[in-house]
């Protein structure tokens, strides 16, 4: 039997249902259930924190989470004071926000202030849409402010064309038909989690997480116990130590329960 003393959670189709713009109500139970036991709970997201659902803030200030691995691990804040991070080179941004341009192709800048685009179209409304995302319109947002992931909006058969001409220190997780996360190379959740696990004294081996994208992947390998969703990603659910039912099944609460983390 697992009993980790800390379990981070992503948030989109793992703890937040985006379709219906909800948490389940079991996970809400389940949270509180570890905040009971001692047991630390903590936010791992893709997301910067100036756009996380109010349901999840309202959540997370209910069940004492204070540690949020934002932007896939690149900026982590703790207590509500900045931990560590991990920005672009002002040179990566600028000549990632060159290659998008010249392809006709929008782009986003993320900071921990929000998400600020370079103009609008089809495709960059389709995927922000599909998370209800927020945003400011700013294509030269980079070149005064700390940008900690880009963005470019385009489908999966523009890859070979774009993916090439990126800066080399930068690589790509594609989460949406048309959306693209483009992070540090050595950039994961993973990384932005041991941080935040050395300043809480703990270790990877005492950690779990729960997941279902392609960008929590190293977070799965990396903790104790790495639960993938039943509505994860194949490539997802390959790595991890458990397959928890869908979200939409009480995935989380179920899981906790099969692993004995929580009572029934």
């Amino acid at each position: 039997m697992f009993q980790p003393k800390i379990v981070f959670f992503d948030i989109d189709d793992t703890l937040w249902v985006k379709d219906e713009q909800r948490i389940p109500e079991s996970a809400k139970i389940a949270l509180k259930k570890l905040h009971n036991q001692g047991i630390i709970t903590a936010i791992a997201t893709g997301r910067t924190i100036a756009v996380l659902p109010e349901p999840i803030l309202a959540l997370a200030h209910e069940c004492g989470v204070e540690m949020f691995v934002s932007i896939n691990g690149q900026y982590v804040e703790y207590k509500g004071e900045k931990l560590v991070s991990f920005p672009l080179s002002a040179d990566v941004a600028a000549n990632t926000a060159a290659v998008f341009a010249g392809q006709g192709v929008a782009y986003a800048c993320v900071a921990r202030s929000g998400i600020f685009v370079s103009g609008l179209d089809a495709r960059l409304q389709d995927a922000a849409g599909a998370l209800n995302l927020p945003f400011g319109l700013d294509a030269d947002y980079f070149k005064n402010h700390e940008v900690y992931q880009m963005l470019g909006f385009f489908p999966q058969e523009m890859d070979d064309v774009i993916l090439p001409k990126l800066p080399s220190a930068l690589r790509s997780i594609r989460w949406h038909k048309n959306g693209v996360d483009l992070l540090d190379n050595q950039g994961s959740k993973a990384r932005g989690i041991q941080a935040a696990l050395n300043v809480l004294g703990l270790t990877m081996a005492e950690a779990m997480a729960f997941g279902d994208e392609l960008n929590d992947l190293e977070m799965i390998q990396a903790v104790g116990c790495g639960v993938a969703m039943g509505n994860a990603v194949d490539e997802l659910k390959a790595v991890a130590d458990f397959i928890a039912p869908r979200i939409d099944e009480d995935g989380i609460y179920r899981a906790l329960v099969e692993l004995q983390v929580i009572d029934k």
